[in-house]
């Protein structure tokens, strides 16, 4: 059995999970200090990755060209995970997850300016549309405008746009390096580390905020998993596949953390999320496996 062919769908389904549940552990554990959540979040992570690299791979590389990737990882981090904070405070954690779905489109446009097996063709493109399609009938479904936040979607639709950039600016640093996900994710959250702390720290009502068990719960979830265990298999898959099959994820997660919204956090879900769940699975062949079937063995 290939491993490495194996553990490729299997980190995808992991992330696809742990993305799902992101958006509502988000909205839990931040009660309304977004910012001081989020710090305390990276430093779990960053702690779990630091033991992990120590027990397993030893000292992480320095190299001035690995450095280059650190500094990246964590700056687009930073923005993204900021950001999405923030808007997790104004609207419902499903619509994060909805407008996350987004970025197939945004990265496939960023990726066919630099990934000649990232381009949009006709097939893949009406993918895209139906799945995009697929999301707008989710959205509809639940989302009233003169109850949400505009500031909120805006704040999603930027982080989407700067993680988008930031994958396919990272996948072309990191497809010729020796360097594993671990590594990529403990130096990008030694990065992003510092820039979290200075903002909670300015940010009301700072490193002094007090958490619910909840929260505090949330924090290590999203900790151990959403930061220690999705970042480093988005960076192994990052090496591994193009930026825009990675991308992928955002069409399928916005129908999970919808239901999941709805079951635990008592958020509107319709029957019309089941026919836009559809569309996104049509969209989803269209663009992954048409261009190598063709047509007619589809």
């Amino acid at each position: 059995m290939n491993f490495d062919r194996l553990s490729i769908p299997l980190a995808f389904l992991t992330v696809v999970i742990i993305w799902s549940t992101t958006p509502l552990a988000i909205q839990w554990s931040s009660e309304g200090a977004p910012m001081t959540s989020a710090f305390y979040r990276m430093t779990i992570g960053m702690a779990f990755c630091v033991v992990m690299m120590l027990s397993t791979q030893g000292l992480p590389s320095m190299s001035k060209r690995v450095l280059h990737i650190y500094l990246v990882g964590g700056i687009s981090i930073y923005l993204g995970t900021a950001l999405f904070y923030s808007s997790a405070q104004l609207i419902p954690s499903g619509w994060v997850a909805v407008v996350f779905g987004l970025s197939p489109l945004i990265t496939g446009v960023f990726s066919a300016m630099v990934e000649p097996e990232s381009k949009l063709t006709p097939a893949r493109l009406t993918g895209l549309i139906l799945g995009l399609s697929g999301l707008a009938l989710v959205f509809s479904a639940g989302l009233r405008f003169e109850d949400a936040s505009i500031v909120g979607i805006a704040y999603s639709a930027l982080a989407v746009t700067i993680t988008s950039a930031a994958s396919v600016y990272t996948r072309q640093l990191v497809k010729e390096q020796t360097i594993s996900g671990l590594q990529i994710t403990t130096g990008s959250l030694v990065v992003a580390l510092p820039l979290f702390a200075i903002t909670a720290y300015f940010v009301s009502p700072g490193l002094e905020a007090e958490f619910s068990h909840r929260a505090i719960y949330g924090m290590i979830y999203l900790g151990l998993l959403g930061s220690g265990v999705g970042f480093t298999l988005y960076y192994f898959l990052l090496k591994r596949v193009s930026a825009s099959k990675i991308s992928l994820v955002g069409l399928i997660t916005p129908i999970t953390a919808l239901t999941l919204g709805a079951l635990l956090n008592n958020e509107p879900v319709v029957s019309r999320v089941y026919y836009g769940a559809g569309l996104v699975c049509i969209g989803l062949i269209l663009y992954e496996f048409r261009p190598k079937l063709g047509l007619r063995h589809l």
